[in-house]
């Protein structure tokens, strides 16, 4: 008898069903070691042990909203589509087709569409979800609709059409203004989208005017010298060249390289001298530009010769003398010795290089032995 119950109770025991908490907290770990595949796999036992739950137990929800969304981060947009539009369809049919919060879910939705490049579905998934953020909220001038018409700006712009996003980025400032204030840094993200995009379309005075707006307002908050003024300097800059008012132009180039000069990114300076470079030589300023390519030219230089003395140390560390020998080498190579910029750190490496491979003393002739 003893037996008996013995067996009847592994068998109970091996028939329980799963802890589905306790899967999807295994799940939540492995997700946020990027292990999806695991995460994955916890989720998907989670939604198997679910189908003995009611169609109406938020559970089934849970879980299907956290498959979408690992499969989402793992690249599988088309099986996370599937989970998302099951949660869609969970809140329809439990809650109703009035609840704000199956806005969330469509925007994610929104989101697949467009990374599967079904940009039509996406913007009209989210034109629904405007109507949904309206009659929540009560009125169309809120936030969660300027956020709305930036998405749907997003998609337009991914679809290479500047001239329909233009005007619903415009659309979205124009409700956050209202909302947050004309000189709200909050407008700031996408004021330098739609700069970007009148930019794209060529549209070079509106771009102006939304660079100059966006500049103001990073002065006010953050001062002349912050690095978040990088990008609208690099915009206004570029707009006003694409109009050929060379003069002002040139005063934001110089405020622009002066700030990449302030921070000492080598790589940025020459670049923002290359653009200097062309925007002297479209005025005939030849020597002008000259000059400013040569110093992209030098920066690239050391740059590569700092890149190669940073691998000359590994080698040397490594144990091979040798080959820490040849990139030194490489990096001096790399240098001009007609550059005062360059005389340090040619210095520095020719000083190595004479404790490594010092030069071998010449040989002299021996003495022949007179009879």
């Amino acid at each position: 008898m003893r037996v008996l119950l013995f067996f009847v109770a592994a068998g109970l025991f091996a028939q329980a069903p799963p802890d589905i908490d306790a899967l999807l907290k295994t799940a939540h770990t492995a997700y946020r070691k990027a292990d999806y595949a695991a995460a994955r796999k916890s989720l998907e036992d989670a939604w198997s042990a679910a189908s003995e739950l009611p169609q109406n137990d938020p559970k089934r929800y849970e879980i299907v909203k956290q498959i979408s969304g690992v499969l989402a981060a793992s690249g599988d947009n088309e099986a996370a589509q599937n989970y998302i539009e099951l949660a869609i369809n969970w809140r329809e049919n439990a809650v109703g087709r009035d609840d704000p919060l199956i806005a969330d879910d469509m925007i994610e939705l929104a989101a697949i569409c467009e990374r599967r490049k079904d940009f039509e579905r996406a913007l009209a998934i989210l034109q629904r979800v405007i109507g949904i953020h309206s009659k929540a909220r009560g009125n169309f001038e809120n936030s969660d609709v300027a956020d709305d018409y930036s998405r749907i700006a997003l998609v337009q712009a991914a679809q290479n059409k500047p001239e329909v996003a233009i005007p619903t980025l415009i659309t979205a400032i124009g409700i956050r203004e209202k909302v947050l204030g004309a000189d709200s840094p909050g407008l700031l993200s996408e004021l330098d989208r739609l700069g970007a995009l009148q930019l794209t379309a060529r549209t070079y005075d509106a771009a102006e005017v939304t660079f100059r707006r966006a500049l103001v307002i990073r002065e006010r908050v953050l001062g002349s010298k912050s690095p978040d003024l990088l990008t609208t300097l690099d915009g206004l800059a570029y707009s006003l060249f694409g109009q050929k008012q060379f003069d002002e132009a040139e005063i934001f180039y110089k405020r622009l390289l002066d700030l990449w000069l302030l921070i000492g990114n080598l790589p940025m300076i020459a670049d923002t001298e290359e653009k200097i470079a062309v925007f002297y030589r479209e005025q005939k300023k030849w020597d002008e530009g000259t000059e400013a390519a040569a110093s992209a030219i030098a920066l690239r230089a050391m740059v590569s010769a700092t890149g190669l003395t940073t691998e000359a140390t590994a080698w040397i560390a490594h144990g091979n003398k040798a080959k820490g020998i040849e990139f030194y080498r490489k990096a001096l190579a790399a240098l001009d010795p007609a550059r005062k910029d360059h005389d340090g750190l040619r210095g520095q490496i020719e000083h190595i290089l004479a404790n490594l491979d010092p030069p071998k003393p010449a040989k002299t002739a021996s003495k022949k032995k007179q009879p």
